[in-house]
């Protein structure tokens, strides 16, 4: 009689990122570790396979610049399909980190480039702690009005 230890659910992972290399090595990563990738190259197509996709989408991990829609748009329209996937966010630049930390602290926000291993670990974190206040539901709540955004005279 053998013992077999329980198989690891499944997770679904959407990776949207508009830079083909980026979602080439990544998606070859994660899904050596055991998880099921869904890849798009712009928000649009993210959409798209949100709303066809049949079964759970456990997270989104997307970049924040992209051409046609960013990530924060992409999140905001994914509100209605999608509103308990958790998010973890990438970005290239430095001003979009920091503000995007600012205003959403408890979600995940990775800077290009980072080791495959700091998105496993980011996307284990979330799986095994899921918390409301990095859904997509959570990121899309109106904020509180601001001073206008002077990105190109930040101190550094």
């Amino acid at each position: 009689m053998s013992v077999t230890t329980p198989a690891r659910p499944i997770r679904t992972i959407l990776l949207v990122d508009d830079h083909e290399l980026v979602v080439r090595a990544l998606h070859n990563y994660l899904e050596k570790q055991g998880y099921n990738l869904l890849e798009a190259r712009d928000g649009e197509e993210a959409l798209l396979i949100a709303e066809c996709f049949p079964s759970t989408i456990h997270v989104l991990v997307t970049d924040l610049v992209m051409a046609r829609m960013n990530g924060r748009e992409l999140v905001r329209r994914l509100l209605p399909l999608r509103p308990d996937m958790q998010v973890i966010m990438m970005s290239g630049f430095p001003d979009e980190v920091m503000a995007q930390q600012g205003l959403t602290p408890l979600v995940p926000m990775l800077r290009k480039p980072f080791p495959p291993k700091r998105l496993l670990n980011a996307i284990q974190e979330v799986l095994e702690n899921p918390q409301s206040e990095r859904t997509v539901a959570s990121l899309v709540e109106p904020c509180p009005p601001g001073p206008p955004s002077n990105s190109g005279t930040a101190g550094v």
